[in-house]
């Protein structure tokens, strides 16, 4: 294995400069680029065989992250003392190891013209919101996520730490036009299934099995009123206690798990 180490112990290094725009949009966007930090994450993306631009390790995590490692072929590796490491950390407990990574390659409009079961975020803006319910359409067996405007980055940290390393796994696709999106599901005979209180039937009393999209709106504002128009059905959870509501994730992660079931003993 041939591993490239290179010692960094100023903050105003160039690598470290590249790993603080990292952590906000326009870098990211600029850079072509995003963080994976921890052990698990890293791990899952070496497991997917995510392409590594380069790996930042401090001291103390070192003789771990060599056994970690061992399958690679190749590796550039910055080493940084345990202090520096924690300032360009994007988490509170930082565990030593973080890679960098290009944006995934889900870019693609043709995520619309195949598979069968989707999740369609609109205007979702809690990172860890988007994703918690990326993991979860992972863990239901969804095709894709399809995110309109205005949504969270699915390249923030806090979504990639939420989804738990599910961004490996399931496209996620941001769409200039979320309603050019909806037609061509529409066009395959995939009917628009909006998460909606009201004028709703229950989850579990509509077939969810397949050839669906799931629509999840805005935290606060919920659906607008465009996409409450184009979509086919609406969805509910009936909720007999006291809560007012559920959080987005919460009532995404009960739908497609509704979906799901449904899938599994139908067959």
């Amino acid at each position: 294995m041939d591993i490239k180490v290179t010692r960094i112990t100023s903050a105003s290094n160039r690598i470290i400069k590249q790993l603080r725009e990292l952590a906000g949009k326009r870098g990211r966007a600029q850079q072509n680029a995003f963080i994976i930090e921890g052990l698990k994450l890293v791990e899952e993306a070496l497991r997917y065989q995510v392409h590594i631009s380069f790996f930042l390790v401090s001291d103390s995590f070192y003789h771990g992250f060599q056994s970690m490692i061992a399958g690679e072929k190749t590796a550039q590796v910055y080493l940084v003392p345990d202090d520096l490491f924690m300032r360009v950390s994007t988490t509170e407990t930082p565990q030593g190891v973080l890679a960098v990574a290009p944006l995934l390659d889900h870019e693609d409009s043709s995520l619309a013209d195949r598979g069968t079961r989707f999740v369609i975020l609109e205007r979702l803006q809690d990172p860890g919101n988007m994703g918690t319910i990326i993991r979860t359409a992972d863990a239901c067996g969804f095709d894709g996520v399809l995110l309109s405007p205005c949504c969270a980055d699915q390249y923030n940290p806090k979504v990639i730490r939420s989804a738990m390393g599910s961004v490996f796994h399931i496209p996620v696709l941001s769409c200039a036009d979320i309603y050019d999106a909806l037609n061509k599901l529409k066009d395959r005979g995939i009917r628009i299934v909006a998460a909606h209180t009201r004028d709703s039937e229950v989850a579990w009393s509509l077939p969810l099995a397949d050839m669906i999209a799931v629509v999840i709106g805005n935290e606060g504002s919920g659906l607008s009123q465009r996409m409450l128009d184009a979509v086919d059905i609406r969805v509910m959870i009936p909720m007999p206690g006291k809560a007012e509501s559920l959080n987005a994730a919460s009532a995404a992660s009960m739908i497609l798990y509704e979906s799901m079931r449904q899938r599994m003993t139908s067959t």
